[in-house]
């Protein structure tokens, strides 16, 4: 399965959407601001802050990669993810747990 535009945010105004709308839920490794949608959608704001772009890239890949496998189970959310500092040396399957806990807590 791939990550099709149609599974992103894309624009800055869909991320204003989901922070101002949305529930924001805290992990080891990651927050998430989560809002309904019609469809599983996901954004990633890596800032400076969180280290050099080599780290930033790294998270992103893995956060993407967690949302294509698991896009399936993913309930209709815009989700943007934003990195906390334990996440510079997580695994993808860390980032994968953490990723579907945060989503789980959700749902409830």
């Amino acid at each position: 399965m791939k990550f099709p535009k149609s599974a992103r945010l894309l624009t800055r105004r869909d991320f204003q959407k989901v922070s101002k709308e949305g529930g924001r839920r805290v992990g080891k490794l990651l927050c998430a601001d989560v809002r309904e949608a019609d469809a599983p959608k996901l954004g990633i704001s890596a800032s400076t802050r969180y280290g050099s772009a080599l780290e930033r890239n790294r998270f992103k890949r893995l956060v993407r990669e967690s949302f294509r496998k698991s896009m399936s189970s993913i309930p209709p959310l815009e989700i943007n993810i934003v990195p906390r500092q334990h996440a510079k040396g997580a695994s993808q399957g860390e980032i994968f747990d953490e990723l579907m806990r945060l989503l789980k807590n959700h749902a409830k």
